[in-house]
């Protein structure tokens, strides 16, 4: 007999059960960011909970049983749950892609091995691509390397070359059966951007003590807030369709545990609290390459076990092929920039199949110690990147 094949799912994307179940898809996607975002190591990091949840909701669309219901609970065991999966979280990922014409766009695609199937069954094809616009195309897991490349490939175009390596060596083998792959990317000058000239080094308490860090500087109108002691503040970026959140700690508390309170709920009370302000901003420029990561270990933290042994059903993806095969690693890359001229940010994600006005003072409004930020769709408050900055210093 032939040995049995198992599925390796490799999701390309860029600590604890979910809290709360979230009452909307703004603040499901919010949940599960800050949540994967807590299970990685401290220090500067971004996650992209929209590159997450449409490789986790490509899988979903071809798992039946415990694995299927496991993914759900990630998103909410009521609120969101089946129904969000199916229909609210796809709807608002179309609603964030606003196609060629938009600073942020996605792409999708399931590759087939082509000596397991002549295609994947047709209702999974109709699934991913209605609720993600995902596209299918044929590849030779038997030539492993040439496969991975394929797939590296297609990532580093869709992330405008920032992700080049989104299947490590060693993730795909012959035994490998499917990939899916979700890529976004994401770049906007500013609504206003800061001059250069003016950007100078000054202080940022970073743990290891105060450093000078490049810091963007103006006199401006910032939408802010003080909520619960920590300080917030919103830059839009041009035409105001999606903003830079940042969360500054208060004195005395650190990003660690502001980072483990943070939630879908606690995100849109901040967004809420805002007002505008003039300030003298000082912002630091900060870059977090992108670096490709199992999520799988996270993953399993959070509830998500089934799809990764045997028990996983597959058939609604693979039909016959799906026999003895399960999700084997899912894999992550996200990155972000933010300069004087405005941000650029990119994901991916790929899972593979495997056998088995008055005049008053103007006061601060500085960054200059650890922060939390989220990039931010700005009509639903959804996060597209989610993350911790600790040392902005290159």
């Amino acid at each position: 007999m032939r040995a049995p094949r198992r599925l390796a799912g490799a999701l390309a994307l860029a600590g604890c059960v979910l809290a709360a179940a979230a009452e909307t898809p703004p603040a499901a996607l919010a949940d599960l960011g800050f949540a994967l975002l807590r299970q990685g190591a401290p220090g500067n990091a971004v996650v992209s909970p929209v590159a997450a949840a449409a490789a986790l909701g490509m899988v979903h669309a071809g798992l039946t049983g415990p694995a299927e219901t496991e993914i759900e609970a990630l998103f909410g065991a009521s609120a969101i749950g089946p129904r969000g999966l199916r229909l609210q979280l796809p709807a608002l990922l179309q609603q964030l892609d606003g196609g060629k014409a938009s600073p942020f766009v996605m792409a999708g695609r399931v590759w087939l091995d082509q000596n397991t199937a002549a295609s994947v069954p047709p209702a999974f094809t109709r699934r991913l691509t209605t609720r993600y616009k995902a596209d299918a195309a044929r590849v030779d897991f038997g030539q492993a390397e040439a496969a991975r490349s394929q797939i590296n490939g297609w990532t580093a175009q869709h992330t405008a070359g920032r992700i080049p390596e989104l299947l490590p060596a060693g993730s795909v083998s012959p035994a490998t059966r499917l990939a899916l792959t979700t890529a976004l990317h994401f770049r906007s000058p500013w609504d206003k951007p800061f001059d250069p000239a003016l950007t100078e080094p000054r202080p940022f308490a970073t743990a290891a003590g105060s450093k000078p860090v490049p810091m963007l500087v103006d006199e401006r109108g910032v939408l802010q807030a003080q909520v619960d002691g920590t300080f917030v503040m919103s830059l839009p970026f041009a035409g105001a369709a999606y903003t830079l959140l940042l969360a500054v700690p208060a004195e005395g508390r650190g990003v660690d545990s502001l980072a483990q309170s943070i939630s879908g709920r606690v995100l849109a009370d901040w967004q809420a609290a805002l007002q505008p302000l003039k300030c003298k901003l000082a912002l630091p420029k900060f870059n977090i390459a992108p670096q490709t990561t199992s999520l799988k270990p996270r993953l399993e933290a959070l509830g998500m076990k089934t799809a990764f042994t045997p028990a996983a059903d597959l058939r609604p993806m693979l039909g016959k092929a799906a026999r003895k095969v399960h999700l084997g690693d899912v894999f992550h890359a996200a990155g972000i920039t933010i300069d004087e001229t405005g941000g650029e940010a990119v994901a991916a994600a790929a899972a593979t199949v495997v056998a088995k006005s008055f005049a008053l003072p103007v006061p601060d409004c500085a960054v200059q110690r650890p922060f939390v930020f989220a990039l931010l769709h700005s009509a639903s408050g959804a996060p597209l990147f989610v993350g911790r900055v600790d040392d902005p210093a290159p």
